[in-house]
C-alpha cells in the first residue's frame, strides 16, 4: 500500500522524528477526508487540531497533493461558493479504509506523548519569563544561581535520559 503507513510521522523535540514528508501526505489526506469532504483549508486545521497544534501542514503540502489524488480519481472537488471542496471517490474510500486502522494507531499512540509534551512546553515558556525577568535585575550574584540551577538541572536530565 504506501511505503512508510505513518510509522515515523511525528513532532519535532519530544518525539525525535521528522514530521511529515510530501510523499506522506497523501494517506493522511485520504484518511482526512474520510471523515467528511472538506476544502484544503479544513484539512490543515484538521490535522493541526489531531496534532494538538504541534504539526500544522502548509498549504504548499497539502493543495499539490489534492490535485495528485485528483488525478488518480481517488478524489473528486466540486466549487463550493469560491472553495474546492475534495470528496472521496469509492476507490480513494477503500484506500483510505485501509489506511484507517493504521492512522488512527499513529494518533492514539502520540496523543498522550504530545499531552505530556505540551504540559513540559508550558513549563518551559515560564520558566523562560522567569529567566528574563530574572535578567532584567542585572544581579551578577542571580545570574551564578541561575546557571547553578540550570546546570543541575540539565545534569539530572541527562541521567534521566540515560535510563532505560
Amino acid at each position: 500500500m504506501y511505503e512508510n503507513d505513518f510509522g515515523y510521522m511525528g513532532f519535532r523535540g519530544w518525539h525525535g522524528h521528522r514530521r511529515a514528508g510530501r510523499g506522506d501526505m497523501v494517506p493522511i489526506i485520504l484518511r482526512a477526508l474520510l471523515n467528511k469532504p472538506m476544502h484544503g483549508y479544513e484539512i490543515i486545521s484538521y490535522l493541526e487540531e489531531k496534532s494538538h497544534g504541534f504539526w500544522r501542514p502548509s498549504a504548499g503540502s497539502i493543495y499539490p497533493n489534492l490535485q495528485l489524488l485528483e488525478e488518480r480519481g481517488l478524489v473528486t472537488s466540486a466549487d463550493d461558493n469560491g472553495k474546492k471542496i475534495y470528496t472521496l471517490t469509492d476507490e480513494g474510500k477503500k484506500d483510505a479504509e485501509k489506511i484507517d486502522e493504521t492512522f488512527k494507531a499513529h494518533w492514539e499512540h502520540k496523543e498522550h506523548r504530545v499531552e505530556h509534551y505540551k504540559a513540559l512546553k508550558i513549563i518551559m515558556v515560564e520558566s523562560f519569563g522567569l529567566l528574563h525577568k530574572i535578567d532584567e535585575q542585572n544581579s551578577e550574584e542571580k545570574y551564578a544561581e541561575v546557571k547553578k540551577i540550570l546546570e543541575e538541572t540539565r545534569d539530572k536530565l541527562a541521567k534521566l535520559a540515560d535510563q532505560e
